[in-house]
Parts: structure tokens; C-alpha cells; sequence
């Protein structure tokens, strides 16, 4: 996610204010990524966060609140 970022940044010229957490869609190639944690072409593991927590961490990543806190809702 941090490369991700610097990307953004550095790259595009831009900061998101928003990202989306994946939700897969039945039926998508996406999703079988998600519960296969594999490349259905390549047949090659992927690795694919499924810890809620984890994934709003690293959407925070991207958004640059890196240091949110849900409990309290402010930046520390």
C-alpha cells in the first residue's frame, strides 16, 4: 500500500480522498482471486488481506489517514 501511494503521489500528481474497500462480486474474476487467492491464468498464489481491520488499515494507507482512530475518530 505504500508503494501504492508513493505512486499516487509521485506518479500521478494526485491524493485520493477516498478508496474502497473490496467487496467481490459472484461470478467476477476478482472473486475467485479473493477466495482462490490465486491467478486463474497463471495458476499462481496471490496475496489477498481478508482481515477487515487490516484492509480499512490499508485503505487509510492510500487516503493518507494513516494514523486513524476508529475508536476515537481523530487523527493521532
Amino acid at each position: 500500500m505504500h508503494e501504492l501511494k508513493r505512486f499516487t503521489t509521485e506518479e500521478l500528481q494526485m491524493n485520493p480522498e477516498q478508496a474502497q474497500v473490496f467487496t467481490p462480486t459472484p461470478g467476477t474474476y476478482s472473486a475467485v482471486m479473493y477466495y482462490t487467492e490465486m491467478d486463474p491464468k497463471t495458476r499462481k498464489k496471490i496475496f489477498v488481506e481478508k482481515d477487515t481491520k487490516r484492509k480499512e488499515k490499508q485503505k487509510n494507507i492510500v487516503v493518507n489517514k494513516e494514523h486513524f482512530s476508529s475508536a476515537s475518530g481523530f487523527a493521532s
